[in-house]
């Protein structure tokens, strides 16, 4: 298996420019976002000092294939006394995948608050790993949600509600999960919110295929991401789990919008996240 690490980590080019030539598959034969967002967070951070990410805004420009490498371009745009700012290519030849806009800073003094986790969310131990809800349930999944039977070798996820998070009930525009990158030793500060940026685009889209279980077609879907936007609140150990709490308000015109945040495995929120995507029927 291919360490999530591996996945995220890039080779510098000349200080500004970075290049992987590993990438992973997605359900569709392309490379899969989160790694996206990953590397082009590990680029940004990797030409700031002293800060950390704050956050990131990205626009999937077009779909990253798996047979050639991708080259990160990172544009300082401002560097003050507590924060940075660097605008990220990413190019495969002479095609532009992705446009991002990395925001860095340095801890300052301030008042607190922050949303708390549900009051008792079920721990994940007491949850159903994916292996054995495929061997409970995995008969009655149409096409559509049999993805969810699994997941990348560097993740684990175990969902709170496991009929809606397979598809099977219809139910409210929301979806909630455990999630944690699995093989992998203690990650670096920087490798950590690559790793979060990482599990941040997997699942989202349920939370706006919840409502209609009982519509979809028994087919696989055509669901890719257009925009991400992600806000990180503290520094997290994505080795440890982390609960999803995902949520759509809007779907139409073949587009959805989701947005979530995710607690730490002690309740604190360490990460929100804001997504559309594009969710339609294959065509021919």
């Amino acid at each position: 298996m291919t360490t999530l690490s591996a996945l995220l980590t890039l080779e510098s080019l000349d200080g500004r420019r970075f290049v992987s030539g590993v990438h992973q598959a997605n359900r569709r034969g392309s490379c899969y976002g989160g790694q996206l967002l990953g590397q082009a967070l590990q680029a940004a951070v990797s030409t700031v000092r002293g800060k950390r990410p704050l956050a990131m805004q990205v626009s999937f420009e077009a779909a990253a294939r798996l047979d050639a490498p991708i080259v990160y371009e990172v544009d300082p745009v401002r560097d003050g006394r507590t924060s940075a700012t660097r605008h990220v290519t990413a190019r495969q030849g002479d095609v532009t995948v992705l446009l991002a806009t990395v925001s860095l800073g340095s801890a300052a003094d301030g008042w607190q608050h922050a949303s708390a986790s549900d009051a008792a969310p079920h721990t994940p131990d007491l949850l159903p790993s994916l292996e054995e809800l495929s061997r409970s349930m995995g008969a009655a999944v149409a096409a559509h949600g049999r993805g969810r039977l699994s997941t990348y070798p560097q993740l684990e996820v175990r969902p709170v509600d496991a009929e809606r998070h397979l598809l099977l009930r219809s139910g409210p525009p929301e979806s909630r999960f455990w999630i944690r990158a699995v093989g992998e030793p203690p990650l670096s500060s920087d490798m950590n919110a690559a790793a979060v940026a990482y599990l941040s685009d997997y699942l989202l889209a349920n939370a706006a295929l919840i409502p209609h279980a009982q519509e979809l077609p028994d087919e696989h879907l055509f669901v890719a991401s257009m925009t991400h936007s992600m806000w990180f609140h503290a520094e997290s150990d994505p080795t440890r789990w982390l609960y999803a709490k995902t949520q759509s308000p809007w779907a139409g015109e073949g587009r959805a919008f989701c947005w979530g945040h995710f607690f730490s495995d002690g309740g604190a929120l360490i990460a929100s996240v804001a997504q559309e995507m594009m969710i339609r029927r294959r065509r021919a």
